[in-house]
This record gives structure tokens, sequence and C-alpha cells, in this order.
């Protein structure tokens, strides 16, 4: 088995978008324009969808009330979470994505979705963060989602602030460089475990 050897280097050629893209935690107070949250939601709208089922639903939180019923489902660990101007929460009902194999795509068209909107976000120059500490009966009450409804993710939305506002724990993780798996422990070649040429 290979030796774990993470790495944060990022290969030239990478998209600009890619490169540049951070899960950071310092959110500045600026609001979000209205005309750059709706192109954030186009670009999840407009992603590849399974069987064209679009099982997304997306709620984008902005308004002041709305965002703290939201903020009380967060866990400690995302209290950074706070400070931004918008979350969007994403959502959908199991029964309206394809099932393979018991396999439930929702959950993949929902990824889907979300990247796009993420790397919708670095270009228009926002910070996007999906986070997944919440506790969803707390999500679906603050936002009268219904109860056969899934809450699939938070995607934490606004401009970059000061690491000032962050609490030691949350700018000790945004200092560190992004690190991930060497491309020999993570792809293959035509068979599990035959490196990529």
């Amino acid at each position: 088995m290979p030796v774990n050897t993470m790495t944060g280097v990022k290969p030239a050629g990478l998209h600009p978008l890619l490169a540049a893209r951070r899960s950071l935690r310092a959110y500045a107070e600026r609001p979000v324009e209205p005309e750059k949250l709706r192109l954030v939601l186009e670009a999840g709208r407009w992603a590849p969808s399974f069987g064209n089922r679009q099982p997304w639903r997306f709620i984008a939180v902005t308004d002041r009330a709305a965002l703290e019923r939201l903020h009380r489902a967060l866990t400690p660990g995302n209290a950074w979470a706070r400070r931004a101007p918008a979350v969007v929460v994403v959502a959908a009902r199991p029964d309206d994505a394809m099932q393979v194999d018991g396999k439930p795509y929702y959950l993949f068209d929902c990824g889907l979705a979300v990247q796009s909107m993420l790397l919708q976000a670095v270009a228009l120059g926002l910070l996007a963060h999906p986070i997944g500490g919440w506790h969803e009966a707390g999500v679906k009450e603050a936002l009268a989602i219904p109860e056969d409804v899934r809450v699939v993710v938070l995607v934490v939305l606004g401009y970059q602030g000061s690491p000032d506002v962050l609490d030691e724990e949350a700018r000790r993780k945004d200092e560190r460089p992004p690190v991930r798996r060497p491309l020999e422990e993570t792809a293959y070649a035509d068979a599990w475990g035959h490196p990529v040429p």
C-alpha cells in the first residue's frame, strides 16, 4: 500500500477556477448582490443530472431573521458561518431522482449542482464553502422544508473577510494550504490499483 504523502502543489494547467477555489471561513459582512446570487443559483440549475431529473431545490437565505433561524441549526464547529451574508441550502426529494441498484442518485445530482455553484462563485469573486455541520431537523424547521425532502448540504456564500474575525481554530484551518493525496493514490488506469501513466 502506498504511503499517504499529501501534497498542496496544484498541477500546472489546472483551470484557474479550480485552482482558486478554497473553502475558507473568514467572511466580510458585505452583502452578496442579488444578480450574483442569481448567477450562482443558475449555475446549480444548469448542472448535469442523471436522466435530467433535476431533483435539487435551492433555498437562498439572505434575510436576517431567516439566517438567524438557520444559524440555530449549525453545529458549534461552524459558528464562523454566522458572519456570512448568504447561505444556499441544497435539498431534494429522493423520489424525484433516478435510483439504480439501490443507489440514490439525488445525492450525486446535488453534488454536481453544488460544484457548479462553487465554481460560479469563484468566477464572481465570492467565497463559497459547503458544510455538513448542521442538524437536518433544525434546518427544516427554520425554512419550512417539507418532511419528505432531505437537506443535502449548506453552501455558505459571501465575500472574503479578514482572518481577524475568526477564532483561533478556524483561523488555523484557513491558514493551512489545501492538500490532496497524490494522483497515484486516487486514480487508476484500466483496473483497480494500476497506476495512471
